[in-house]
């Protein structure tokens, strides 16, 4: 009897055992189980992630080409957009990007070219100079540029260059000090457009003349200025003759 009753405890304590040494491994189980759950989520969701950095990176490269598309052209951002997205869908990857590229790098270099502007004037000597008269009108040179950007105005010609299609604006101011009549007249291509003249100066013996005036210009028109026939103007080291232009936009 007490041998049955020994061998019913340890049975008893086996199992007790037993089950003490199951239970964690079962539960080990169970959070490995949950832990590649969670890992197999966790790749989903970078999976996810990363399709959702690709689409942000690719939009926003488009939204780049569009302000920078803008910023050159003036285009409006709705308008760019489309033309760049519809580009990129039907382009792959690497040669879109070429693409674009290239065509900004074309829109820079024209950007460049519509920034023009100069100021000159007839003389920069410190004596005085008389031009004229002559017999037949006289393209003048304004050979002293105290601006010059782009480089259209040519200071040994004293003739202005369009870059660019555009609209632009001219002045040009003539000092008459003398008794001798003075005038001065703009001419495109050959063709006056403007002048500015002045009779003999009165009691104060020195008059100004000037005259303004804004041209669509087609790339390659030329500007100049021309001493009018039998007329005289002066220039000293005080620079009261000016030349001057810029574009006002592009067209």
């Amino acid at each position: 009897m007490k041998l049955e009753i020994s061998i019913v405890l340890l049975l008893c304590v086996w199992a007790t055992l037993a089950q003490d040494l199951l239970t964690p491994t079962l539960d080990l189980f169970r959070e490995l189980k949950k832990i590649n759950i969670m890992g197999e989520r966790l790749n989903a969701l970078n999976d996810e992630v990363k399709e959702l950095r690709s689409m942000i990176l690719n939009q926003g490269t488009v939204h780049f080409y569009c302000y920078y598309y803008y910023f050159l052209t003036g285009h409006t951002g709705e308008t760019s957009f489309s033309f760049f997205d519809s580009m990129k869908r039907t382009m792959k990857g690497s040669s879109f990007h070429l693409l674009i590229r290239f065509i900004l790098s074309l829109l820079f270099f024209f950007a460049a070219r519509s920034k023009v502007a100069f100021s000159a004037t007839l003389s920069s000597s410190l004596g005085s100079r008389y031009f004229g008269p002559h017999a037949e009108a006289t393209t003048l040179a304004y050979e002293n540029a105290f601006t010059n950007i782009g480089n259209a105005y040519d200071t040994n010609t004293g003739i202005f260059t369009a870059p660019v299609k555009g609209v632009y604006f001219f002045n040009f101011v003539v000092f008459n000090p003398d008794e001798e009549t003075t005038g001065v007249r703009l001419l495109k291509n050959g063709n006056s457009v403007v002048t500015a003249s002045d009779n003999a100066p009165g009691q104060d013996t020195e008059d100004t003349t000037s005259n303004s005036v804004s041209l669509i210009l087609e790339r390659g028109d030329k500007i100049y200025l021309q001493l009018l026939e039998n007329r005289r103007v002066y220039t000293d080291s005080w620079r009261r003759n000016t030349f001057s232009g810029h574009l006002l936009f592009t067209l």
